[in-house]
């Protein structure tokens, strides 16, 4: 009765992960292509220097109250 089972979960998490290679598998290869690999879209490096930016005057902010 338990193998019976376990091979119905077997079977569902396999049918499962084929259909999300399946689905997912080429929308991933397309934004890989458009990204040139890197998987950052055109904004998000300005973005990111951004956040960088804040959180160093943040730090060093903080750093200096505590002196």
């Amino acid at each position: 009765m338990f193998s019976q089972r376990a091979i119905n979960l077997i079977l569902a998490v396999g049918i499962g992960v084929g259909t999300g290679v399946y689905v997912f598998q080429p929308l991933l290869k397309e934004y890989e292509a458009e990204t040139h690999g890197t998987w950052m879209r055109p904004g998000d490096e300005d973005k990111l220097k951004k956040i960088e930016g804040t959180q160093k005057s943040n730090s060093s902010g903080s750093s200096n109250s505590n002196v």
